[in-house]
């Protein structure tokens, strides 16, 4: 799986069987279940490590629905399934970078991540699209009420 994920230069793999969708693997499941125990990669499968009983939204729904579903159940992917099959993965990513609005829901669940030992809630870097510039940046900060990049509240701050 992290060969896989090396190669393709993605952060997680749908494990499906036959067209369905069975479980989700992470690079955060491989760290935090095979390399912080200090396993053997090769002596653990990948049944033992993904996320079982996945969460999926239908293609047909609206966005803020999704955004709302993986804030409530604190997931970061949203595997989009129709009659059974997978047809893609939504990313609390995704969402930010095409409807900003919908920041403050995909903020509430980034407070609740298993990882939070190193932010407090107000310091954790989250990415999304700067609702000043309207750029995309891996780290929006709060200011002034407003998630903006850190160009943007450099400016802020030197007003």
């Amino acid at each position: 799986a992290a060969y896989i994920m090396t190669k393709e230069r993605v952060g997680s793999l749908i494990v499906k069987s036959n067209a369905e969708p069975e479980g989700l693997i992470t690079e955060s499941d491989i760290i935090r279940k095979v390399v912080s125990k200090d396993l053997r990669a090769s002596e653990v499968t990948i049944g033992e490590i993904m996320t079982k009983n996945l969460i999926t939204i239908e293609p047909e729904r609206e966005l803020n629905e999704a955004a709302r579903l993986m804030a409530r159940n604190n997931i970061r992917r949203l595997p989009v399934v129709k009659d059974g099959s997978l047809v893609g993965i939504l990313t609390s990513t995704d969402v930010m970078a095409v409807s900003p609005e919908l920041t403050e829901i995909l903020v509430e669940s980034a407070r609740f991540e298993e990882n939070t030992t190193a932010y407090t809630e107000e310091e954790r870097p989250l990415p999304g699209v700067c609702e000043i510039c309207g750029t995309f940046a891996e780290y929006l900060e709060e200011y002034d009420g407003k998630y903006v990049c850190e160009e943007c509240k450099e400016e802020l701050e030197g007003e």
